[in-house]
């Protein structure tokens, strides 16, 4: 499905064009406007995305702090969550000698705070703190303790969310329910844009696609239990007061 077809059905669909007819080419630049306002929306909302992206990443010695984003230290896509973290102990070891192992964050500002000597040095980072800072489109990620060697990889788990259309006739594919969404959201947009009524139907059919999408986006969380909190062996009788 190319842009300038995704707006020609969603023209169609509020009836400002007829079928066999073709909008103008202003028309089809505003459309695309707000098409790609969407989509750019739609990055903000966890339950659009689909995939999570594993970026590995350099570290380099005695440095804390690196830009990510499009033409940043860390040359990816600005992420607008992290989901997860890693650290690659050795790099040079084989594929399949290498050692993953989870790192804590992205932490809290508070919880960054509470690291009294940030420049605390170590063989590897245990933790990570995520500034979405928007500094020429760069934010910032800070590890700690700071690597003192130039072995060590940073893996980050990131929410990558759709992009934005290129042009008109670029052709793009999507998962399952992604192209209805796209034509019944758009619609509702274009119908502002251009004056055009939207009818029950149209907002229940945008409402229901939109929601498909999301719940197969949903995530399945494992609910955690401090060990100290699960005992094994007995259990508590309230009436004595005590475990058996």
């Amino acid at each position: 499905m190319t842009a300038n077809e995704l707006i020609s059905r969603s023209l169609k669909t509020i009836g400002v064009l007829a079928s066999g007819e073709t909008a103008d080419s202003d028309s089809v630049a505003d459309a695309l406007v707000v098409l790609n306002n969407m989509v750019d929306s739609w990055a903000t909302n966890r339950l659009t995305i689909y995939t999570t992206t594993r970026n590995v990443l350099d570290l380099a010695s005695s440095t804390q702090e690196y830009t990510i984003g499009t033409g940043g230290t860390f040359n990816i896509v600005r992420p607008v969550t992290i989901e997860r973290a890693s650290i690659i102990l050795d790099k040079n070891a084989s594929a399949t000698e290498k050692i993953e192992l989870p790192v804590n964050g992205p932490l809290t500002v508070s919880r960054w705070q509470d690291i009294a000597i940030k420049g605390t040095t170590s063989t590897y980072p245990t933790d990570f703190y995520y500034d979405k800072a928007w500094t020429a489109g760069l934010a910032k990620i800070s590890v700690w303790p700071i690597p003192d060697n130039s072995n060590v990889q940073l893996v980050l788990y990131v929410p990558t969310a759709l992009t934005e259309f290129a042009d008109l006739t670029t052709v793009y594919t999507f998962p399952p329910g992604y192209e209805e969404a796209l034509r019944y959201q758009l619609s509702l947009r274009l119908a502002q844009e251009f004056g055009a009524q939207i009818t029950g139907a149209l907002a229940e059919l945008a409402s229901e696609s939109f929601a498909n999408i999301k719940r197969v986006n949903l995530s399945k969380e494992t609910l955690g239990i401090d060990p100290a909190l699960s005992t094994s062996g007995g259990k508590y009788n309230w009436r004595t007061d005590q475990y058996a």
